[in-house]
């Protein structure tokens, strides 16, 4: 069964006022989030009502103002920023700063920066927000995978400039492109290259003239796939910093 028909097959027993939650809801939204039990449905109910007690449920108690549920496909759920903060306590830095991230993705966000920080400065007391404010320094809006995220999060920490994230540049014929990550003061462009790139043969194609069109542009592309994401990132990251020093950049070693 997938996710949503086993909350539904709940939700025919579930309490009146009891709603999906936590890892439940992150995934009923399409957040990123680690693998874990699947199977396992977690469900909020608000203070003073007891946690709900079945097998495979896991039951949370929270405090949730009136009018923070919502509907989601016809399933009962908070706003994707309480999502946020009740996965803080769940969730370590970077799984955070993924979520964070997803939720102001370039397209269609569910929250936005000014939202998220306002939630996290008003939700102190609660489980996991000492690691959720700091991973909210390195959240970043307009961001288009969990994979860009992390990949951002390892040039940074490999001491590298921070990437801009999206970056629009003129292609010419009246288009333009978005640069999944780039250091346009060296016309350095980072490519992420998920599996839809090889599997999709229509993007397969529109990758090959996209990618042309910004190399005329005098922009040295790196291309970066999961293959390169193992060992801490660290083949992703030496290929970043030699296009850098290519391009006339002095990156330190």
């Amino acid at each position: 069964m997938t996710l949503d028909e086993r909350c539904r097959a709940y939700q025919r027993v579930m309490p009146d006022g009891l709603f999906f939650s936590h890892a439940t809801a992150a995934a009923l939204y399409g957040l990123p989030l680690p693998r874990s039990d699947r199977e396992l449905l977690h469900v909020g109910a608000r203070r003073p009502r007891r946690a709900p007690r079945a097998a495979g449920i896991v039951g949370h108690r929270v405090t949730l103002g009136e009018g923070s549920v919502f509907t989601l496909r016809g399933l009962p759920v908070p706003a994707p920023v309480e999502v946020l903060l009740e996965l803080a306590g769940m969730l370590g830095h970077d799984d955070l700063v993924r979520v964070g991230d997803a939720l102001v993705r370039r397209t269609d966000p569910l929250s936005s920066m000014e939202e998220l920080r306002s939630a996290v400065a008003g939700a102190q007391g609660r489980p996991g927000i000492p690691t959720l404010r700091n991973a909210l320094e390195w959240m970043r809006a307009r961001t288009d995978s969990p994979m860009e995220t992390t990949l951002r999060l390892a040039l940074v920490r490999s001491g590298l400039p921070e990437p801009s994230i999206n970056h629009v540049i003129d292609i010419g014929s009246g288009r333009t492109a978005h640069l999944d990550l780039a250091y346009p003061n060296h016309l350095v462009a980072i490519e992420y290259d998920g599996d839809h790139h090889r599997t999709d043969d229509r993007q397969y194609h529109l990758d090959g003239d996209r990618l042309w069109r910004i190399e005329k542009r005098g922009w040295r592309i790196v291309r970066i796939n999961r293959s390169h994401m193992g060992h801490s990132e660290e083949e992703a990251v030496r290929r970043v910093r030699d296009a850098l020093a290519s391009m006339g950049r002095n990156t330190p070693l």
